[in-house]
């Protein structure tokens, strides 16, 4: 087999800081985006193949400025840590400073701009028309998460973490933004609290939710979709999945792909190409750009879709228009069911 990497190769301190970052923050070990940042870490020291002693500045700024901009953003603020680990051991000693310093008083490395967002906006049409079909296709989870990201404007991310015995609590919904947490940390994020007497159309989607969960095993997440097939994958694939009609993200991602895909062909075969471009293109994220619209078109400020949003800039928000003792805060906002042009 190939040989194991020697002391004076990156390849050989990537694992030893790997497992000394989980050692510091256990917590990593379940989260997608470490499993990301780990894989960038390991492919890098193992495409590096200088010694340790001579690697310089100038290769990893040309290794750098072959990254695609979303790549560049997964693995900046992580190999700052990563070299900054590495120097503090005295392993790079042709690197006066870390290259992936964020000083500005250094030569660092350059972050790409963001390209201009190519994502379709969702019409009120495509939804009832994507709806529909998950219905015609046996996914009533997608529904529900349609439903869901719909009134409130939630991401996946939040709609497929939302749990009877956690969230739901004498008919009143509580939900701690996740990206917001991750940001802000969990003293300051943005706390929702749904009081569903006073949202009868989101008491509605629970009611049903609720039926499908006796359904399917008594799942305990509030969007629950029995799997099509029982099959094995491959070790640790199921690591999140602690119930069989648990939805992870990346399965709602590839429901709602499918499903959009199987309504545009039908509006393709009855002659109705307007809408079948309309579906293309569109992802499960735009439902929340379609209720924020909505929102705006039911009279609502700016700044109050902002903060059902948990956006931090106002901008954010016009752009998609175009800790158990803390205090929750009371969503106000409802869509009127005559605005929806469906029934959920």
């Amino acid at each position: 087999g190939k040989p194991a990497p020697g002391r004076e190769a990156l390849a050989y301190h990537a694992p030893l800081y790997i497992a000394y970052r989980e050692r510091l923050d256990p917590s990593l070990a379940a989260k997608q985006s470490w499993a990301n940042r780990r894989y960038a870490i390991q492919k890098f020291a193992e495409r590096t193949t200088q010694p340790l002693g001579q690697i310089t500045w100038q290769p990893i700024a040309t290794w750098w400025d072959g990254l695609s901009q979303a790549q560049q953003k997964l693995r900046h603020a992580e190999f700052r840590r990563w070299f900054n680990w590495l120097m503090g051991q005295g392993l790079l000693p042709r690197l006066d400073y870390n290259p992936f310093t964020t000083a500005d008083d250094r030569p660092r490395l350059i972050l790409k701009t963001t390209p201009a967002k190519g994502r379709r906006p969702l019409t009120l049409n495509a939804y009832w028309r994507i709806y529909r079909q998950a219905g015609e296709m046996g996914y009533p989870g997608l529904q529900i998460a349609m439903a869901l990201s719909l009134y409130t404007t939630y991401r996946r991310e939040d709609i497929v973490t939302l749990r009877w015995d956690t969230h739901l609590t004498d008919r009143t919904l509580r939900l701690v933004i996740g990206k917001s947490q991750a940001q802000k940390g969990t003293a300051r994020a943005a706390r929702h609290e749904w009081d569903l007497d006073r949202h009868p159309l989101l008491s509605r989607i629970i009611n049903r939710a609720r039926e499908l969960s006796l359904q399917h095993q008594r799942c305990p997440y509030i969007v629950s979709q029995m799997p099509r097939r029982k099959h094995k994958g491959p070790d640790g694939a199921r690591a999140n999945r602690d119930h069989i009609a648990r939805i992870l993200p990346d399965r709602l991602t590839r429901m709602y792909a499918e499903v959009a895909e199987a309504a545009a062909q039908k509006a393709r075969e009855n002659g109705e190409h307007q809408a079948a471009a309309a579906l293309q293109g569109t992802s499960f994220h735009e439902v929340r750009g379609l209720s924020s619209a909505l929102y705006r078109l039911a009279g609502y400020s700016t700044e109050a879709i902002q903060a059902l949003m948990a956006h931090e800039s106002k901008n954010t928000t016009l752009g998609y228009q175009d800790g158990h003792d803390l205090p929750y805060s009371r969503m106000e906002l409802a869509l009127p069911e005559g605005i929806l042009g469906g029934v959920w």
